[in-house]
């Protein structure tokens, strides 16, 4: 039998950590920002709709789309946000869905779905249960500032732009504390794959 686990957390959580983790224990990882690369790829439908909502200016020379660009407009305005999500989401979805059933029928144990928006974007109705993993918003806005090279604003507007982290962690099932460090963290996972009899 199939487990399918969903992974979240906030920007900067410390989600990636846990996710290779669980890769490295014998999961078999459906990424989801991997996924969402995939339907806006160059020459996509997903692409060919970002162009006609939002315009040329948004597709790099080479006729991929600017990443950069188009994440500082959605990420400053709800609206354009909205509009993006009207076009990834549904082909995510479909995506994600043919991913899951794939591995199912090569009896896959234990697929891990990671999904930043997870519940923002109602993923968890393809899973078993919710692991998330949680960390305070100080400590959030560093790493991000410091892995992405964002200034002190930009760091809080990419964390505006998602659910909030409490509400987050109180519709996950599993939490994972992420605010020690990383061997703490690990063992916690550890822990859950042994009661599970998932590792």
């Amino acid at each position: 039998m199939t487990y399918v686990l969903g992974l979240t957390g906030g920007i900067a959580s410390g989600k990636s950590t846990v996710s290779f983790f669980l890769k490295n224990q014998g999961a078999v990882i459906i990424d989801g920002d991997v996924v969402a690369r995939e339907v806006v790829k160059k020459n996509s439908l997903g692409l060919k709709q970002i162009i006609e909502k939002f315009g040329e200016e948004f597709i790099t020379n080479t006729g991929e789309l600017n990443r950069r660009r188009l994440g500082d407009l959605v990420f400053n305005d709800k609206d354009s946000l909205k509009k993006l999500t009207s076009i990834t989401g549904p082909l995510i979805h479909k995506r994600v869905r043919k991913l899951i059933e794939d591995e199912k029928n090569r009896k896959s144990r234990l697929i891990v779905l990671d999904i930043p928006l997870l519940f923002e974007g109602n993923y968890q109705q393809y899973c078993d249960d919710v692991m998330c993993v949680c960390v305070p918003e100080k400590i959030q806005i560093k790493r991000l500032m410091k892995r992405d090279h964002f200034s002190e604003q930009q760091a809080r507007n990419r964390i505006l732009s998602q659910m909030e982290s409490v509400k987050r962690c109180a519709l996950a099932d599993i939490l994972i504390d992420n605010s020690k460090q990383v061997e703490e963290t690990l063992n916690q996972v550890l822990k859950w794959l042994e009661i599970m009899d998932l590792g």
